[in-house]
């Protein structure tokens, strides 16, 4: 079980993160998620408001890795884990919330939940973080 620093949580909250999905055959795919947010110390949240590819992906093969990185310092962090869809609650309120903000014209799909299991320092060559 991998539990996030404050520092970790700073940065996934002023900065892109970038989440990487896979098909079932492998086929990987990777997109720019602006909702992405820390819940606790061991989940991080985006909002899956249009439904393309992380969507699909994520209905198959739960697995995730989101990548968030400074460009300015060259320091971030991977995090990966196992994506569960919350299509009811507090979380997807929040989603249906940005949804209505940025006028997308469908409800959104699902809030995705992420439980951290490994995270891995990219400023240090991608070393495994205990």
């Amino acid at each position: 079980m991998a539990k996030m620093t404050q520092e970790m949580k700073d940065l996934i909250g002023s900065q892109q993160a970038f989440v990487a999905t896979a098909s079932p055959d492998g086929t990987p795919s990777i997109g720019a998620k602006g909702s992405t947010k820390v819940v606790d110390d061991e989940h991080i949240v985006f909002f899956e408001l249009a439904g393309g590819r992380t969507w699909e992906n994520l209905q198959k093969n739960p697995k995730v890795a989101i990548a968030v990185v400074d460009r300015s310092t060259m320091q971030g962090y991977r995090f990966v884990g196992e994506a569960e869809l919350i299509t009811e609650g507090q979380l997807y309120e929040e989603a249906k919330q940005l949804g209505e903000m940025l006028k997308v014209p469908v409800p959104p799909r699902a809030a995705v939940k992420i439980k951290v299991d490994e995270i891995y320092n990219l400023g240090a060559g991608g070393m495994k973080v205990d």
